[in-house]
């Protein structure tokens, strides 16, 4: 300072602090600044640095100017760090546009967060046990690298691969629960996961998660919210059966459609029953291994498969199935399902009154042992055809008078049978029967054990020929749309089959029995078989040397006549083999029979039992989804009567053009000007799933609309 004065005096202590400091902007680089702003409001730092520099040979940093510009215009908001926000649109296509309604229809009931929960549940119980704190020992890392993964030198262990089907309770036991992914997967990853699966029959059209990584499988990124590969989703499942998923998934199935399809069934709360419909679904199973066998009627053939047995209720629609390996239980063995869901089924809304539950099943379900497990309960009751073999106008008890029916052609009978049972010879009950004369000449009888005087015979009748409307029809188109014919994967335990191993113990006791008796004709017999033995190559030699010219021998004369000599010495013997025989002739041919069996029954003594836990975990989801397609037809298309596949083809399969935002997701269909009918049902749909203002898997609201183009 003393400087400054000595040499400018009072004027060279100003230090233009009362203007602002050093200030590099003039009033002019302000105001240009200023305009900028107001021209653009996301005007780029950079692009203001290098416009100062260029227009007034001004260098700032990007600090400087943002603190210019929170000096000019204080009011202001910050900027946020980072790249600029983009608030365009994005446009996408989706060749199966109409599914993204069911998607939508699937989180507004709530099904993606029902699943996820579920297999929640499932890990915080695993999480308690033992076996999952002291997994950690069972970790192996052989034929991996250096960060854990995988190599070919693991799939070439022996160990491996003699393991690799063996049955997934075995694996259990060895499974280190702490690698695998769903453990610390968070739930809205596997709602996505639930969602691919779900959507498998639409982008692979066989339900076969095989092709998921196709041209079609890049939809899956429009219905999960990601486009997964089929590697991860072949993972979640394998996941989710060493889990066991698929008791809970199915305990939780019940109770969610109870819920959703809850105001219909308050429309049948007059009724003095409900009917549950019974069927069965059967699978063929390739394998080259000996699996449990059951007739497969959509291939006409006796092999490996897989049964399931389907309850539907009374609109038709699936509420509970179990997969076996083999032949299906069912029957009495029906009652044992309805136990574990008897708490989901149990009230009626709107009730007030407890409602009769009928079981209408098929003639497989006729045996006097299935109708002795029903009268020894009071819960349910049964509706079955008699089959026509059963018939006999002896077996009737009592008949009574004719009367019409009221729904159809034809005569009835109340009629009180007696049947005995076959399995415990003398065993005999009497039931109810209903004979069927239809007036074109054919005869149906059903056996019922339904109170006369609380319902009608033609009731039960009808209740009964309604079981073609009413489930089997859409079960059929249900089977091809959702793909339930299909076996998703197995593995195979092997067992032992203790039927074939008691026909070999018995077989053999006879076998032997026979041998005993037989002892002095066997050595007989044994005698010229070992004479004919020694005769045979002696007559080959000489037929090797002949040779057959115009269908004659030709052979010298010599040789010809020693050929000869041979050949009635071996008869001879063959003669008295058959004499011999003929003395014991039941004896021998029993003999024969039995050793015949004993041979086809060799290598039969195991078999293998087929694992059901990944079928039943992806027949879950299908079967959820052929409920998402009857609630769409039911509440958003009016109810009319419609295939599901019809369904598939007329609305699932409609192109879309997606345009996303930040918080938007707007589906925009294509008008099908061929199919005017299901374009109007269509957009009053649309009106409704709109108001509905569902939130997707993307975490945003899903418009729709209808566009023609």
């Amino acid at each position: 300072y003393n400087n400054k004065f000595k040499k400018f005096g009072e004027s060279g202590l100003c230090d233009k602090r009362s203007a602002g400091g050093n200030k590099k902007l003039t009033r002019e680089s302000e105001a240009f600044i200023l305009g900028c702003v107001a021209s653009d409001p996301n005007v780029s730092l950079k692009w203001l640095q290098e416009a100062l520099d260029k227009r007034f040979d001004l260098t700032l940093s990007p600090s400087g100017v943002t603190r210019v510009l929170q000096r000019l215009n204080p009011d202001k908001e910050k900027r946020t760090r980072g790249r600029p926000k983009q608030h365009e649109e994005k446009v996408e296509h989706n060749s199966c546009g109409g599914f993204e309604l069911i998607v939508a229809l699937a989180y507004h009931l709530g099904w993606p967060q029902m699943t996820a929960k579920a297999i929640k549940d499932i890990i915080k119980s695993l999480k308690r046990t033992k076996a999952f704190r002291s997994c950690e020992n069972n970790s192996d890392k052989r034929g991996r690298d250096k960060h854990g993964r995988f190599t070919t030198k693991y799939n070439q262990r022996e160990d491996i691969s003699k393991t690799r089907f063996d049955s997934i309770t075995e694996k259990r036991r060895k499974k280190n629960w702490k690698s695998m992914n769903v453990i610390r997967d968070e739930i809205k990853t596997s709602e996505r996961k639930s969602l691919a699966i779900l959507s498998l029959p639409v982008i692979t059209m066989n339900g076969s998660i095989r092709t998921v990584n196709s041209a079609l499988g890049r939809e899956l990124k429009h219905f999960a919210g990601f486009d997964y590969k089929q590697s991860s989703l072949t993972k979640y499942l394998n996941e989710l059966k060493y889990l066991g998923a698929s008791s809970k998934l199915l305990e939780n199935m019940v109770k969610f459609w109870r819920d959703c399809w809850g105001p219909e069934m308050k429309d049948l709360s007059h009724q003095a029953f409900l009917c549950y419909y019974i069927d069965g679904n059967t699978k063929a199973v390739w394998s080259s291994k000996r699996v449990k066998q059951n007739k497969v009627s959509m291939l006409g053939r006796l092999m490996g498969c897989l049964e399931q047995v389907f309850i539907h209720d009374t609109f038709g629609h699936p509420i509970y199935f179990e997969t076996y390996s083999g032949h299906g239980p069912c029957g009495e063995y029906v009652l044992e399902m309805f136990e574990k869901i008897e708490g989901a089924i149990e009230e009626v809304p709107g009730s007030r009154t407890s409602v009769s539950r009928v079981l209408v099943m098929d003639g497989a379900s006729n045996s006097v042992k299935t109708l002795r497990a029903f009268a020894s309960q009071h819960k349910y009751h049964y509706i079955t055809p008699l089959d026509d073999n059963q018939w006999k106008e002896r077996k009737i008890d009592r008949i009574g008078r004719p009367t019409r029916y009221q729904y159809g052609k034809a005569t009835l009978r109340e009629v009180i049978i007696e049947l005995e049972d076959s399995q415990e010879k003398g065993y005999l009950i009497k039931t109810r029967a209903i004979k069927i004369d239809w007036d074109n000449g054919k005869m149906t009888v059903l056996l019922t054990s339904l109170p006369v005087e609380t319902t009608g015979p033609s009731e039960i009748v009808r209740s009964y020929f309604n079981r073609w409307p009413a489930e089997e029809l859409q079960f059929k188109s249900m089977k091809s749309t959702v793909s339930l014919h299909r076996v998703a994967g197995y593995g195979k335990q092997r067992i032992k089959d203790e039927r074939v191993a008691e026909k070999q113990e018995h077989i053999a006791r006879m076998i032997k029995k026979l041998e005993k008796i037989l002892k002095k004709p066997l050595e007989d017999i044994k005698v010229h078989e070992e004479s004919i033995a020694r005769l045979i190559p002696k007559e080959r030699r000489l037929r090797n040397q002949s040779e057959i010219y115009n269908g004659k021998r030709k052979l010298p004369e010599k040789q010809m006549e020693q050929l000869k000599s041979y050949g009635k010495q071996i008869r001879r013997h063959e003669r008295e083999i058959k004499k011999i025989e003929k003395e014991h002739l039941d004896n021998f041919r029993l003999l024969r029979k039995h050793r015949r069996e004993w041979l086809r029954l060799q290598g039969k003594e195991t078999v293998y039992k087929v694992d059901v836990e990944l079928d039943q975990i992806v027949t879950f989801h299908r079967v959820s989804l052929a409920n998402l397609y009857a609630y769409f037809i039911e509440h958003f298309l009016g109810g009319r009567p419609i295939s599901m596949t019809n369904i598939l083809h007329r609305i699932i399969h409609i192109h879309a053009t997606i345009k996303e935002t930040v918080d938007v997701r707007k589906i925009i269909l294509d008008y099908n000007k061929k199919d005017k009918l299901m374009m109007e049902k269509l957009s009053a749909a649309i009106e409704k799933v709109n108001a509905l203002n569902v939130i997707g898997p993307r975490g945003k609201r899903m418009e729709f609309s209808l566009v023609k183009r």
